[in-house]
């Protein structure tokens, strides 16, 4: 059967649409920001919006969750680790989508931005991360703090990127979080007998 495409023009609206919530969520909380605001720096008719999103946070949520299965799908893809816990084939995978969609990431990370969405994405990381943990038999009974560490640790690494307008490449700042997640795993390795 085949796939339905989507027209131009819907399109180009809500690129329009997400691209000045984006900058209004740069600016202001999410629960400040009105439909007629939105559709007047998007210059498009109210009506229009309601096309497309029941409210504000309709429209937040519809992007969180095409971020979030974009995200999913990176990880189930590059999710193969192997004999080895290297991680950087899989941050060189989630800083460039990072970077793809630096203008959302830097909205939903900043100030006004979305703790749920963060909160959504810590968890499917720490669901991910206990699956290698098991796999290569590391001390359970460190695994909370662990997770907490290095969790904690890549979403202030990647918010300071954003802070700093994505200065480095995506590669550099995978380069850099495996290192220091691989530095980190080496206290948690299981000891030769």
């Amino acid at each position: 059967m085949e796939k339905k495409r989507t027209d131009r023009r819907v399109l180009r609206t809500k690129r329009l649409l997400t691209e000045g919530l984006m900058t209004l969520l740069m600016q202001k909380d999410i629960k400040d920001i009105s439909v007629r605001e939105l559709a007047d720096y998007a210059d498009i008719n109210r009506c229009t919006f309601y096309l497309h999103y029941k409210d504000i946070y309709d429209m937040i949520e519809k992007i969180e969750d095409e971020l979030f299965l974009e995200l999913n799908e990176i990880l189930d893809l590059s999710g193969d680790t192997g004999s080895s816990p290297d991680p950087s084939p899989v941050l060189n995978n989630i800083f460039e989508f990072l970077y793809q969609n630096q203008t959302a990431i830097a909205a939903f990370l900043g100030p006004h931005g979305d703790r749920a969405f963060l909160n959504k994405i810590k968890e499917l990381f720490k669901e991910r991360m206990f699956s290698v943990w098991e796999e290569h038999s590391y001390q359970a009974e460190n695994f909370e703090y662990y997770n907490s560490f290095i969790i904690s640790g890549c979403i202030g690494m990647v918010e300071f990127w954003v802070q700093n307008n994505f200065q480095k490449s995506p590669e550099e700042m995978a380069q850099l979080s495996t290192s220091m997640i691989l530095k980190g795993m080496e206290i948690f390795s299981p000891q030769p007998l």
